[in-house]
Order: C-alpha cells, then sequence, then structure tokens
C-alpha cells in the first residue's frame, strides 16, 4: 500500500516538474492556446479576455538586416525565390488585390472575361506574380486557354506595372513596354540578370560591346524599375507580427522591466465549484471536483514561477547589457547564458529554457532573447567582442570606403586588427554575408 501511494506520488511530482517545465518554455502565442485548452478540459476554469499592451518600439515589430534599395533590387536580379522577403514593412492604405480589382470595374473589359481576371488576381502570389500556366488555369476554370491569354493580358496594362509577369525577367521587360530607346535594357534583362546581380558590369559591357557609360545608364534605368509590384501595398500575405513577452521602458535614470502577461487568456479558478466541492455529498464528485482544483492551482504556480523567472531573467540582461538599453545595438556586451545563471543561482538549462521562443521590446525593437546571448571572441588583451559589435565595426568600416575602391575582406581584417579585433578574412567573409553585404566587386561603383 506504502509502495503504491509512494510510486503514484512520485509521477505526480513528475507530471508536475514536466508541466512547470513546458511553461517556462512556452511563448506568449503557445502559452494563451495551452490555457485555453486547459480550460476546456477543466471545468473549475474560468477564463477572462486577455488586454493588449501597445506597442513602445521605435523601429516597429519585425528585425530585418539593414540594406540599401539597389543591393534589394541585385539580390532580386540574382535570385527570384518567391519565399524571400526584403522589405522590412508593407505600405500602409489600399491593399494590393482591391486596387486591382477596383481597376476591373472601370475598365472596358467583356463581362464573360471578369471572371477569369478575377481569378488570376486572386492567385498572384505576394510579389504579385502570376505563376500558373494558362493551359493550368483553363483546366480548373474550364475555359479556352485562348481567353485566360487574353485576360493575363488584361492583367499585364493594369497598374502597377508588371503585375502578373510570370517571373522577374518578365515583369521588368512589361514595365519598358512602350518607353523610347530601351534595347540595350532590354538586353540586359533578357540575358544579363546574373551579371547584374552580382554587378558584374565590366562583363555586361564587354558581351554587349558597349561601352561601360552606355551599360551604367542603361543598368541605372532598369534600377528605376519595380522587381516587385505588390511593393508598397499591405497583402497581408506576408506580414507578420511579434508580441513581446518583455517590455524594457526607459525611463529618466533607470529601465522599467515589465511581462507582458496581459497578452494570455488569464483565469481563475471559479468560486462556484469551491462552494460545490465543500457542500456536494456524492463522494465521487467531491474528489473530482478537488482533484481538479489542484490542477487549476499547481497551473497557477507554475504561471507565476515563469512570471518571475522571465522577470529576472530580464532584470539580469538589462543589467548587463545597459550599454545596448542606453545606445543601440553596436553597444552589446559579450554574454553567455551560464553567466546568467550564476547569477540567478539556476541551472543553465532553465536559462535555456527560459529564452526559447520569448521576445523582448525596447525603444530600438524587437529582439529574441537569444540576441542578447553571443560567444565573445578574444581580443589583443582587450575585454571579448560580440560577434554583434565586431559586424557593427565591419559596417562602418565600409560606409567609410572608397566606393570606386572597395576594401577586400583581407583589408578589412586588417582594420580590425588596428581596432584591436583579431579574426581571420574567411571570418570577416561570414560575417559579411549574414549581414547581406556584398564583397568588394559586388560592392564597387564604375
Amino acid at each position: 500500500m506504502e509502495l503504491r501511494q509512494e510510486t503514484e506520488l512520485q509521477q505526480k511530482i513528475s507530471q508536475n516538474t514536466i508541466q512547470a517545465v513546458s511553461i517556462l518554455q512556452m511563448g506568449n502565442q503557445e502559452l494563451e492556446d495551452y490555457l485555453e485548452n486547459m480550460a476546456l478540459e477543466n471545468p473549475v476554469i474560468e477564463t477572462e479576455e486577455k488586454t493588449m499592451i501597445p506597442d513602445i518600439s521605435q523601429s516597429g515589430e519585425r528585425i530585418i538586416p539593414r540594406n540599401s534599395y539597389e543591393d534589394y533590387q541585385n539580390r532580386a536580379y540574382e535570385e527570384e525565390s518567391p519565399g524571400r522577403e526584403y522589405f522590412s514593412e508593407e505600405g500602409e492604405g489600399f491593399p494590393f488585390v482591391d486596387y486591382l480589382l477596383e481597376q476591373v470595374l472601370y475598365m472596358k473589359v467583356e463581362q464573360s472575361r471578369v471572371p477569369v481576371l478575377k481569378y488570376l488576381i486572386y492567385n498572384l502570389d505576394e510579389r504579385g506574380y502570376l505563376t500558373e500556366e494558362p493551359e493550368e488555369i483553363a483546366g480548373i476554370l474550364g475555359e479556352e486557354p485562348g481567353k485566360v491569354r487574353e485576360a493575363i493580358e488584361i492583367l499585364h496594362s493594369m497598374e502597377p506595372l508588371g503585375v502578373g509577369a510570370k517571373n522577374l525577367q518578365e515583369c521588368l521587360l512589361l514595365q519598358l513596354r512602350g518607353k523610347p530607346d530601351t534595347l540595350l535594357q532590354e538586353e540586359i534583362i533578357r540575358r544579363y540578370l546574373k551579371e547584374l546581380g552580382k554587378n558584374q558590369i565590366s562583363r555586361i559591357a564587354d558581351k554587349t560591346g558597349k561601352t561601360l557609360k552606355e551599360v551604367m545608364e542603361a543598368i541605372e534605368r532598369i534600377r528605376n524599375l519595380n522587381p516587385r509590384p505588390s511593393n508598397y501595398f499591405p497583402t497581408g500575405r506576408f506580414k507578420e507580427y511579434l508580441i513581446p513577452d518583455i517590455i524594457v521602458v526607459k525611463l529618466k535614470d533607470y529601465f522599467e522591466v515589465l511581462i507582458n502577461d496581459a497578452q494570455n487568456a488569464r483565469f481563475h479558478i471559479s468560486d462556484f465549484y469551491r462552494k460545490m466541492g465543500n457542500t456536494v455529498e456524492d463522494k465521487e464528485a467531491a474528489e473530482y471536483i478537488h482533484e481538479k482544483i489542484k490542477q487549476a492551482e499547481w497551473l497557477q504556480q507554475c504561471l507565476e514561477q515563469r512570471k518571475n523567472t522571465l522577470l529576472n531573467l530580464a532584470e539580469k540582461i538589462v543589467e548587463r547589457q545597459q550599454g545596448f538599453f542606453r545606445n543601440g545595438k553596436g553597444f552589446l556586451e559579450p554574454l553567455t547564458q551560464r553567466e546568467i545563471a550564476e547569477e540567478m543561482g539556476v541551472h543553465p538549462s532553465t536559462v535555456s529554457r527560459g529564452i526559447k521562443g520569448k521576445y523582448l521590446q525596447c525603444p530600438w525593437g524587437t529582439y529574441p532573447l537569444s540576441f542578447f546571448f553571443s560567444v565573445g571572441i578574444p581580443s589583443d588583451g582587450q575585454k571579448e567582442n560580440s560577434a554583434d559589435h565586431i559586424k557593427s565595426c565591419i559596417e562602418k568600416i565600409i560606409e567609410q570606403e572608397e566606393k570606386k575602391k572597395p576594401f577586400s575582406d583581407r583589408l578589412i581584417a586588417e582594420k580590425l586588427q588596428k581596432m584591436g579585433i583579431s579574426i581571420s578574412r574567411r571570418t570577416v567573409a561570414k560575417y559579411r554575408d549574414s549581414m547581406n553585404i556584398k564583397d568588394a566587386l559586388g560592392r564597387k561603383e564604375y
């Protein structure tokens, strides 16, 4: 009998521990879903409506590498993958699909073509391209392929120019229709898009037999085209929001750290069931209610423990990363999870679970908690440099270079050495690539 009770107690402790660990690992959205499911399973739990904490970020919800418009276009020429995003924000205003549908209302289009045209508009991808073949669309709609092609031509005549193109090449060519003196631009688009993406302007000049000046002028016109028709429209397909778990507010002399638990569907234990558990005569029913109340009380303890752990973790991060929170991204210090675990008096695995899937919002933006931890790289007799600090230094060096004679990775490594940061040329290249910065040839301006 005692052995059985002890086994049951060990199993319950194990299950409770697993639940506590699981809740600590959950991000806000995951936790919200979990609590809703628990409320459905446990009748003594009563949920409350969640409230929203306003966004205090000055730089928006998403963290996207900073790149110039020209770099964006170069990458678009070099790679046409529809899954990649280059713009950090969508435009405000009229949704892209609605903008196209309204044009249809005022166009002189045969009524029989309108359903096909609407189908095409609704099936554009997030770039504004139409990747389905006319024959495939015709089979779906039960129409003649010729009618579908006619509808595609109508779509090609709509604004913004380039909408409905099957790929980047066609998108750019559609924008040149009817414009004078576009032969060289068309040739570059048809035959040398990859070279353009790599900024291999001399090679394009050699292959076309044109002067460097003529090619540069043609490329400048191409770069004024729009490689993605849906730009500046809130398409709603690829916009995502990050719900921060932690809010850091900068006050006059200190930082206030808040846990964003208002996002979670908060709950409390029903008074009705508490009274019923003490008054119901049915022993089995009373035991069931008491068991459910215990489960709910343990869940409350897990949530409170999660909140306290996150608050303690966030306060330690803010304390150790004062330079970042006061001055910005280039001032991030090297910091390991083990260091924070020692300061908190917990196992490193607790810190690892605590930062998993969590986001912190501050005046500089919204960042994953893992962003604040990095492996330091030793410098010459000085304190370690974080990877983020080194990237910031590389970025500053490149900003100061002469654009007609950009620095090679070797020269950048030498300049870092003078700044007390000792890393190899290959490491420079790795960091540069991670920031979507081209190599010296790609950055060269003619």
